[in-house]
């Protein structure tokens, strides 16, 4: 098996930022402590919060990991499990930096209360987390910090909730240079390679709700799983299709030292697919699930790109 056959990038942080209508209060004294921002959440909508806060709890990994760039994870009291977890983001924010507070969508209240945080950043889409974090009084903002085609908006807002505008202006000037230039030349392939990208299960098929499929359409992939989805497929229907391409997206941890030799052989050798053209061709690939979403989503990009059409100057 050759080197290049195996992906995994596990810490490709870069600074990159266009700015967005963010306007800190000027109508109060000099004095950070009491100053406010009034910033995009992940949804577009604005919203005011305290400008650099002192204690955060952060519910989003993907935001986790600005705060770093932006060196202000020392002010994180309190994080989700899977950031606590993260092979790369643990030595920030490890026992006795944060705490661990739960899961994102299901975190402890009542030790986030505890952690007397001024502000809380979550993740969308989990009304129980908001109202529970209004029946306590928390200021708290929506901020994903996950998908490509908002990571701009939101990375910019990030920035000046905690006072790394410089840095926030580098970042998303980097990212938006990748991201639009990625996407422009996805756009121009035509025909466009045939393309299986599987997630985390054996024959489980991203779709087009996944982050894997959006960033592997937007640079030129043409995907043989069309449905909205996720879902499980058989050896039979990836047969039939033939892809040209077969992109499998495991976790950094399931890459660690052998396993990632021993996952790519359990693909290739998988019962009747060695006449897939993906297979024959020497065409399967994998790339850590961790370079789809958050602030090195670009590194996916380039990655997906560069398989599908290699030798293009990427």
């Amino acid at each position: 098996m050759k080197s290049t056959q195996i992906i995994a990038i596990v810490a490709v942080i870069a600074l990159i930022g266009a700015a967005t209508a963010i306007i800190v209060n000027s109508n109060l004294n000099d004095d950070d402590s009491e100053k406010t921002v009034a910033v995009k959440q992940s949804d577009g909508t604005i919203k005011e919060v305290k400008y650099k806060p002192e204690r955060i709890v952060c519910l989003s990994t993907y935001a986790c990991e600005l705060l770093v760039i932006y060196n202000y994870q020392d002010k994180v009291v309190g994080v989700s499990n899977s950031t606590f977890t993260n092979p790369d983001l643990k030595q920030y924010y490890k026992e006795g930096k944060a705490k661990d507070v739960g899961s994102f969508n299901k975190p402890n209240i009542s030790e986030i209360v505890e952690l007397k945080p001024d502000l809380v950043i979550i993740y969308p889409g989990y009304g129980e987390v908001e109202k529970s974090l209004q029946d306590v009084k928390l200021s708290y903002i929506r901020l994903k910090c996950a998908d490509a085609s908002t990571m701009a908006m939101e990375a910019d807002s990030l920035s000046k909730i905690v006072g790394a505008e410089k840095l926030g202006e580098k970042f998303v000037n980097y990212y938006k240079g990748i991201y639009d230039t990625m996407k422009a030349k996805g756009k121009a392939k035509d025909p466009k390679r045939s393309t299986y990208m599987e997630s985390f299960s054996e024959y489980s098929a991203a779709g087009k709700s996944s982050a894997y499929y959006a960033m592997a359409v937007e640079v030129g992939a043409g995907m043989v799983y069309t449905e909205s989805a996720s879902t499980k497929i058989s050896a039979a229907w990836l047969i039939e299709k033939n892809p040209d391409v077969i992109i499998k997206t495991p976790t950094l941890v399931s890459m660690e030292g052998e396993k990632a030799p021993a996952l790519y052989n359990s693909i290739i050798n998988r019962a009747g697919i060695s006449e897939v053209s993906a297979v024959k061709n020497n065409d399967v690939h994998l790339i850590c699930s961790q370079l789809f979403g958050g602030p090195r989503c670009f590194g996916g990009m380039l990655l997906v790109y560069d398989i599908l059409y290699p030798g293009d100057g990427t």
